[in-house]
């Protein structure tokens, strides 16, 4: 069948809840998005997402009003879920220093396409524990996450979110994440993006697809390709020409607009203002064919092997159909 660019939504709305992996409310927040009922959601409001939330309490008066604000998700708070099929499972994994809702614009577009997509808070190493200097790498606990993640959803979906098909992508420290995933029976699929790792030896038959960034000045290209070089089962490379390690993020086209973080050195230093305007400065990819491009790959991917869709298929002949994207490099094997 022709090719087609997944970068437009998918035949459903899209629902979102917030669901907890803590014994505590709030203590750590379960972002989830999923096909929701189109007539259940007709008159319904969309939710706005107030981006600032992300932001520790003590340090939100010290953030620019242009790096704060509205976001408008295309998503029904709540709504119920679309009924009369089982939908299989994606899990997302956000960065080290990150946060569940880093990037709504894909996470919202999987669910369109028939997805229960699903992304924890890894309070160890999040955003608030990077402010107060208790981040702390744990891939023990990362996989915690991810199993208690797959348990909340079976409490709440039951059977209509299939939790032994499951995905998951991981950015940046996710990656790793996303790669380890691999050795619980349920998860088939993984994408590290923008990141390193080794897949476990029960990957030998599961498909990783390894994106990476041309220029990411984090997480070196050659991490990546090693992920890549040492998976033991199928795999694909996808390295996007001139972008960033944020440029897969949703406050990247902001940073954009916004001319840069400069403002924040007093508060963050000079490093970590490099790091977070990695990919979201003039001389990147614009970020939005960057986001258009992983809407494609992420949704092509999952789709192809977590579903019968025919339809969909991670080939190089994608970027001939997005504007603004290019291959640095691609390859396949196994």
């Amino acid at each position: 069948m022709p090719l087609v660019a997944l970068t437009e939504f998918g035949e459903f709305p899209v629902g979102v809840m917030t669901l907890e992996l803590g014994e505590e409310p709030g203590q750590q927040p379960l972002s989830v998005w999923y096909p929701a009922d189109s007539e259940a959601v007709a008159g319904m409001e969309t939710e706005i997402y107030d981006s600032s939330q992300i932001i520790p309490e003590a340090f939100r008066s010290l953030i620019p009003d242009s790096m704060q604000g509205a976001v408008e998700t295309n998503s029904y708070r709540d709504a119920p879920l679309a009924d009369g099929s089982t939908y299989p499972v994606v899990i997302y994994s956000h960065g080290f220093g990150g946060h569940r809702d880093v990037a709504i614009f894909l996470t919202t577009h999987m669910a369109s396409h028939g997805i229960v997509v699903a992304s924890p808070e890894h309070i160890h190493r999040n955003l608030p524990a990077q402010a107060f200097g208790t981040a702390e790498s744990s891939p023990e606990k990362d996989q915690a996450d991810v199993a208690n993640t797959l348990t909340a959803l079976d409490a709440v979906f039951g059977d209509s979110a299939d939790t032994t098909r499951v995905g998951i992508i991981g950015h940046s420290a996710g990656a790793r994440t996303a790669l380890n995933a691999l050795a619980n029976e349920a998860v088939l699929a993984a994408i590290p993006l923008a990141g390193g790792g080794t897949a476990p030896p029960e990957a030998a038959d599961k498909p990783i697809l390894v994106i990476v960034a041309e220029l990411d000045l984090t997480v070196p290209t050659e991490n990546s390709l090693a992920s890549y070089d040492s998976a033991p089962g199928p795999r694909t490379f996808v390295n996007l020409a001139q972008a960033g390690h944020n440029s897969f993020t949703d406050s990247c086209p902001v940073i954009l607009a916004g001319g840069g973080l400069g403002v924040l050195e007093p508060l963050l230093g000079a490093e970590q203002v490099a790091r977070a305007e990695d990919g979201c400065m003039p001389q990147y990819a614009d970020p939005l064919a960057m986001q258009a491009a992983l809407k494609h790959l992420a949704t092509s991917f999952f789709l192809s092997n977590l579903t019968d869709r025919i339809d969909a298929a991670v080939t190089p002949e994608f970027a001939d159909l997005i504007d603004g994207v290019e291959l640095a490099d691609y390859r396949e094997a196994g």
